[in-house]
């Protein structure tokens, strides 16, 4: 299966950015109903549109009170759970973030070791970017 995710949050500060799972030092971050982390918003869009299960939104609405504030290491899960139940696998995954500020090329390995393992492939199957 092949997908393809997008997602874009506006930025604010005094909130935290969180990418792959992991919190970014930065002056600003994501304005979201959950943890606002667009990259793992994008891959769980992608997976639900290559197995044409709909979207996030369709899944973990804004208006239910129970996703408010909620990781989205855990949406992950969830996708990947629906994922598997409609006999679906992830075989690699490449993602590309894009952000001004701050540099991200620190923390790209620790998004990758949240990402492989919720996906249930090696960390060489996992691509994160930035520009």
């Amino acid at each position: 299966m092949i997908g393809f995710g997008y997602d874009i949050h506006r930025l604010a500060p005094g909130i935290p950015l969180i990418l792959g799972g992991v919190t970014i030092p930065s002056d600003r971050g994501t304005v979201a109903h959950s943890d606002g982390d667009v990259l793992l918003h994008a891959l769980c869009d992608a997976l639900l549109g290559a197995a044409a299960l709909g979207d996030i939104g369709q899944h973990f609405s804004d208006s239910n009170t129970e996703f408010r504030g909620i990781s989205s290491l855990e949406l992950l899960r969830r996708v990947m759970v629906l994922i598997e139940n409609h006999l679906f696998k992830v075989v690699n995954v490449d993602s590309t973030i894009i952000l001004e500020r701050p540099k991200l090329a620190s923390f790209m390995d620790a998004m990758r070791e949240n990402i492989a393992p919720i996906l249930g492939v090696s960390i060489d199957r996992v691509s994160v970017k930035a520009t």
